[in-house]
């Protein structure tokens, strides 16, 4: 079972798996485009006061450093490196790491697995 996209958004604890963050990335980006849409042309019709909507995406920004951090912390990593994204080049490496690697299996210092119980089969 899959971490609910919605859950432990501001939160910098806990572990979240691929399917939740791809999903989570997804939402984000639908709704960030849609704020777009809607906040250009009154911040360019408006000017300052129209300027001022552009706080509603700390929230968006603050949330993806969260869930960031929370996927950091499926791999066992602190959610410090989610900081890494920020640097260019590298940081869409990283990304991309996070989007494809899949996190450790069973619990880790940071908590239990997102997808639940699942055995290392050793062959």
């Amino acid at each position: 079972m899959s971490k609910p996209i919605f859950e432990d958004l501001f939160l910098f604890e806990g572990r979240r798996n691929r399917k939740s963050y791809f999903l989570y990335l997804m939402t984000v980006s639908a709704l960030s485009t849609l704020l777009s849409i809607v906040l250009v042309p009154i911040a360019l019709g408006t000017g300052g006061i129209g300027m001022a909507l552009y706080a509603l995406y700390l929230p968006i920004t603050v949330s993806a450093c969260a869930v960031g951090s929370q996927r950091c912390r499926d791999f066992g990593w602190t959610g410090w490196i989610v900081l890494i994204s920020a640097v260019p080049l590298i940081g869409f490496v990283f990304a991309l790491a996070l989007l494809f690697v899949p996190g450790t299996i069973g619990a880790n210092m940071y908590g239990d697995d997102p997808l639940g119980q699942r055995e290392l089969i050793v062959v």
